[in-house]
């Protein structure tokens, strides 16, 4: 007798379905967390607290003033985080 066993097609289309939906969720499941990823683009974009050649955060298009007038941080879209509105980073794009 031959030992090869046979798969039924509607089997084999149900575990085909199965691999493709792991395959496409893994980048999901093993994506970086924010905080590394902030940690990172701070440090890649050489972020810091203080302006450099006149050029600070509060005049780049990148970021985004605090939801009170008084706060003293705002958030940034290209380093995703909190910054100092007197900061720097290397993505400045003047207004």
């Amino acid at each position: 007798m031959s030992a090869i066993k046979t798969i039924s097609r509607r089997r084999m289309l149900r575990r085909s379905a199965r691999a493709l939906g792991s395959i496409m969720l893994a980048p999901i499941v093993f994506h970086a967390r924010g905080a590394d990823a902030d940690s990172g683009n701070r440090a890649m974009l050489h972020y810091q607290d203080s302006p450099k050649d006149g050029k600070r955060c509060a005049d780049c298009t990148a970021f985004k003033p605090g939801a009170d007038a008084a706060s003293d941080t705002g958030t940034c879209k290209v380093i995703g985080g909190p910054v100092s509105p007197n900061g720097w980073c290397m993505a400045f794009s003047p207004r």
